[in-house]
């Protein structure tokens, strides 16, 4: 059996979608024994509106003849509890940074980019394949979804030209409407605020990356007019360190609250720029959770 899966402590909509379609994919390209699942819970970034389309994943099965193909994660500390590296023959991903490592295993296939969003090299080899027929509305939008949310609508900076072409491209094979990215935001903040402190614990990172917290949140939101700032601070009152990325559609910016001892000097000295208060630094354009850790690792602070 073929399981396409991902991470181990939450799901998200782009690992979600892509895993979903790369399984019709190769459903369509003949391999009839191939599953998509997971162990992990699912975040806020997969709501209602994603869960009733026509799309979902297989129930977790497990085998000593499986073999696994991982999307959205290269760092095998992080893969989902079934795995092992001598069952897995593909790895898809866009987190830089384990490369190198993955060259020690040449019998498994990888394609690890820094591009915005997993379902853009799905959708990319879907085309390529000729199997468009699989890309209808709900596919589409599934895809959509996994795109929107991971460059933020297309106005992150990480959002590149593929991520742009793959965008309107579903757009189009799904007549799905240039609207639809309010509905799905709008389902995520709905999700977000109906349970904030689970939203919140079900998409923490926890790994130590140079100069942040090894304690990292992440939430988007239309607007602050429902963030519980309060709340926050208690969901982290049990962390030394921590930091919490809420990227503010509305005005285009990424606030980043953060508590503990240093953190408020690493993160100015990481981004050379001031704090406008104790626990708050505003950068003035959306900045990725992932952007953040990738910066990190390429900047050693100062006296290292």
């Amino acid at each position: 059996m073929l399981i396409i899966t991902s991470g181990r402590k939450y799901l998200d909509i782009d690992a979600y979608a892509s895993m979903i379609a790369y399984r019709e994919l190769l459903k369509a390209q003949g391999n009839v024994n191939v599953t998509a699942s997971t162990t992990a819970p699912f975040n806020q970034s997969v709501p209602p509106l994603v869960l009733d389309l026509g799309y979902s994943l297989d129930e977790p099965i497990e085998g000593e003849n499986s073999r696994y193909i991982l999307l959205d994660v290269s760092n095998p500390d992080f893969f989902d509890k079934r795995v092992t590296p001598s069952e897995i023959i593909e790895i898809i991903d866009h987190h830089t940074g384990f490369e190198q490592y993955w060259t020690n295993y040449p019998n498994i296939k990888t394609q690890i980019e820094f591009i915005g969003s997993v379902c853009t090299l799905i959708y990319e080899r879907i085309i390529q394949s000729g199997h468009t027929e699989i890309l209808d509305t709900d596919m589409c939008k599934l895809l959509i979804a996994g795109i929107l949310d991971n460059t933020l609508n297309l106005k992150a900076s990480i959002a590149t030209d593929r991520d742009r072409n793959a965008y309107h491209g579903l757009l189009k094979l799904g007549n799905v409407s240039e609207n639809f990215y309010k509905e799905y935001f709008s389902a995520c903040e709905a999700g977000i605020m109906k349970d904030f402190e689970k939203a919140v614990k079900d998409d923490l990172k926890i790994e130590k990356v140079g100069m942040l917290p090894e304690v990292i949140g992440q939430m988007i939101v239309l607007n602050l007019d429902n963030f519980n700032h309060e709340k926050m601070k208690e969901i982290f009152a049990d962390y030394p360190e921590w930091m919490m990325n809420v990227i503010l559609l509305e005005d285009g910016k990424s606030y980043i609250y953060f508590g503990g001892d240093g953190v408020k000097q690493r993160l100015e000295q990481l981004f050379d720029k001031k704090c406008k208060n104790d626990g708050l630094l505003i950068i003035d354009k959306f900045l990725l959770r992932k952007q953040i850790m990738k910066k990190a690792r390429d900047v050693r602070p100062i006296g290292c």
